[in-house]
């Protein structure tokens, strides 16, 4: 018997399930404008991961196998026994992780802005160091956030959709970080990124989306995903950076819609 699952979720529409996984030092806000984007097609749940969002702080170091068991939890708590998983960013590298503990459940899986881990890949993510983490997560919370947003990230951001710079900016504004709690998903973040994971041994129906000027996670780690991943297809969403999923929120939302749906 599987362990409850102990954090917070919110669940949006209804049809086929979908685990949809946030990403580094993020709630399940997030995911909210795809989820009502793709709701009158399907189940969408949002769990927010150890010691973000709503669910209770982590009280000892953790790994991202821990976040993907974590999310089977959830999903046996709910009665899916088959899923879809879209994973964001940090979410994509749990979405694999949980494809390969229960391969058998995810019927299909899209990573968004995402990569992996292994000598293989640009370790652009994370690319600042243990001080560096903890000395922006330390700053006051405007400096902070647009720290976070900044052209060094998100290069495309606050000058061609600054609706969306204004958006995100308001959704970090009420969402306060927690430095120890950030500090240990940093961790479990860079015990990943040291690990070559088995992507050859995903099987489902895999899409990989990516924006084209992504500074964070450059178009060729997306490149490489699909190389590795036998049968997955890339789906590259122009003019876009990190945050695509927003910038193109409709694009995007329909290419899932079509992929998922399928």
């Amino acid at each position: 018997m599987s362990a409850p699952f102990k954090g917070h979720f919110d669940q949006i529409g209804e049809g086929p399930p979908i685990l949809c996984i946030p990403g580094f030092g993020s709630s399940n806000r997030i995911f909210r404008p795809l989820a009502e984007r793709l709701k009158d097609r399907f189940c969408l749940i949002l769990p927010d991961n150890r010691g973000m969002g709503q669910s209770p702080a982590a009280w000892k170091p953790y790994q991202l196998d821990d976040l993907a068991g974590d999310c089977l939890n959830l999903m046996d708590s709910l009665h899916h026994e088959r899923f879809a998983v879209i994973g964001l960013s940090m979410g994509g590298f749990v979405a694999q992780l949980l494809t390969l503990q229960a391969p058998q459940r995810v019927g299909a899986l899209a990573l968004l802005c995402s990569t992996s881990g292994g000598e293989a890949f640009q370790q652009v993510f994370p690319s600042l160091s243990e001080e560096q983490v903890k000395g922006i997560y330390s700053l006051k919370a405007q400096a902070r956030i647009e720290a976070a947003l900044s052209p060094a990230i998100c290069p495309l951001l606050k000058t061609r959709y600054p609706d969306v710079y204004q958006q995100v900016l308001g959704w970090r504004s009420r969402e306060q970080e927690n430095l120890p709690q950030i500090m240990l998903q940093y961790y479990a973040v860079s015990q990943f990124m040291a690990n070559t994971v088995a992507l050859e041994s995903i099987t489902c129906p895999t899409l990989v989306m990516n924006g084209d000027t992504d500074l964070l996670v450059p178009l060729i780690n997306a490149e490489m995903l699909v190389e590795r991943i036998p049968g997955a297809q890339l789906s590259v969403i122009t003019e876009t950076d990190h945050l695509f999923f927003l910038e193109k929120e409709q694009e995007v939302a329909e290419k899932l819609g079509l992929f998922l749906g399928g």
